[in-house]
């Protein structure tokens, strides 16, 4: 065992993204003067602040614990082309929770912080992205950098306790009793995929134009960009929207009492799935509002909040075997939400954010994890569309999404 300092062992809801050693990016896109040596500093205050960055993962007998990096992570640097954000990335989880990644052509880059799903999930991150932007500002400007220590993140499963939320259990079962996570593939089984990003960004005018049908409407704008997708998605399956099968995430940090800071938890959300009723008609405004009405019923029953923890359980022991039916037709979606202002020196000017992704597959799996991730950065909604390199229907994607989101916009002008 290490003599590392251990901060604590993983907990299930964690544990599955260390199975498939899953990191996620937060992309700036920058022009202007970029300055290594601040940047390094930057990084490096925040690592000393939140300790989950400067973390690695370790086995021992009872699973998988997180223990102090021997050595903090370093910036890493590469020439070439800012739209691959994660060229020349080196990851291990084993070595390392987080990385920052620097893609250079000239004035043009593309600086990614990158958080293992374990350890953060994209409210925890963007929020460190913040802090790294700002000690970059401070640097740049010779203003001490200090920022103040903060405990190792909480699980999912301790803050949900606390408040007294548990799974639900089968008949005759504890429900506070350990996970028995579901068995995943052996590492050697497995192939590592990164997902090709393309987006769709919206004009200011745009966006508040979608801003404003949504408030006519009563939908949030979440309602309306989910529902422009199912559209999209229904056209290329060549499905009607009933058979498809929409999962979405929830970030629960206002949706507990007491609420939950940021850096608070790990992994502080809830997944949702929604699939529309016959009767409900073909737009994105009459999508989403059936989705808001399903979520908004999950968050009063309490499946949203215990989705995470029952997700992760096997079928008790004496559960009836389910029969196998085909593969549901499944949109995955997750709103980022706004990312906040991001401060910068003279001289640097950031001018989009996307997202990024890293994982490891199954072989067979490459072709079932695309999915769509949606945020709004400088008054401007983004809608990533991130599949495996070459996939044949990308361009048919990102076209109909473009023509589905103009159409929506033009109802409110």
């Amino acid at each position: 065992m290490t003599t590392a300092a251990i901060q604590r062992a993983l907990t299930a809801t964690e544990k599955i993204y260390a199975d498939v050693e899953m990191y996620v990016g937060y992309t700036v896109r920058t022009v202007g003067r970029l300055d290594p040596d601040a940047l390094r500093t930057a990084y490096a205050a925040v690592c000393r602040a939140h300790p989950q960055l400067a973390a690695r993962l370790e086995a021992d007998d009872g699973g998988l614990v997180f223990v102090a990096s021997d050595a903090p992570p370093e910036v890493q640097f590469s020439a070439g082309d800012p739209d691959r954000p994660l060229t020349g990335v080196e990851l291990d989880e084993y070595r390392m929770l987080s990385a920052l990644n620097v893609v250079r052509d000239g004035a043009e880059a593309s600086v990614t912080l990158l958080t293992h799903h374990s350890i953060a999930d994209a409210h925890h991150s963007i929020d460190l992205l913040s802090a790294l932007w700002g000690c970059y500002t401070d640097v740049v400007r010779g203003v001490p950098v200090d920022l103040p220590r903060r405990p190792y993140p909480r699980s999912l499963e301790d803050l949900l306790a606390e408040r007294g939320i548990h799974r639900v259990a089968a008949d005759g079962e504890d429900s506070s009793a350990p996970l028995r996570t579901v068995t995943e593939l052996p590492v050697s089984a497995r192939v590592v995929m990164v997902r090709h990003v393309v987006q769709h960004r919206l004009t200011s005018a745009q966006t508040k134009a979608l801003a404003e049908l949504g408030h006519r409407e009563q939908v949030t704008l979440n309602g309306l960009l989910s529902g422009a997708v199912l559209l999209v998605e229904a056209e290329i399956r060549g499905l009607p929207i009933c058979e498809l099968l929409f999962r979405y995430t929830v970030d629960l940090r206002n949706r507990l009492t007491p609420p939950v800071g940021p850096t608070e938890g790990t992994n502080v959300v809830g997944g949702g799935l929604f699939k529309a009723s016959d009767d409900v008609g073909p737009s994105a405004v009459a999508i989403g509002r059936a989705l808001g009405q399903r979520l908004r019923d999950g968050l009063a029953d309490g499946s949203i909040q215990r989705s995470l923890l029952d997700m992760v359980t096997l079928p008790a022991p004496h559960a009836k075997p389910q029969p196998q039916a085909p593969a549901p037709a499944v949109v995955s979606v997750s709103n980022w939400g706004v990312v906040p202002p991001l401060r910068t020196p003279d001289g640097l000017r950031l001018t989009a954010f996307q997202s990024s992704s890293r994982r490891k597959v199954a072989p067979g799996e490459l072709a079932a994890v695309g999915g769509y991730v949606a945020t709004t950065f400088d008054g401007r909604i983004g809608i990533d569309l991130a599949w495996p390199e070459g996939d044949p229907e990308l361009s048919e994607r990102l076209d109909r999404l473009r023509e589905g989101l103009d159409r929506l916009v033009s109802r409110s002008v």
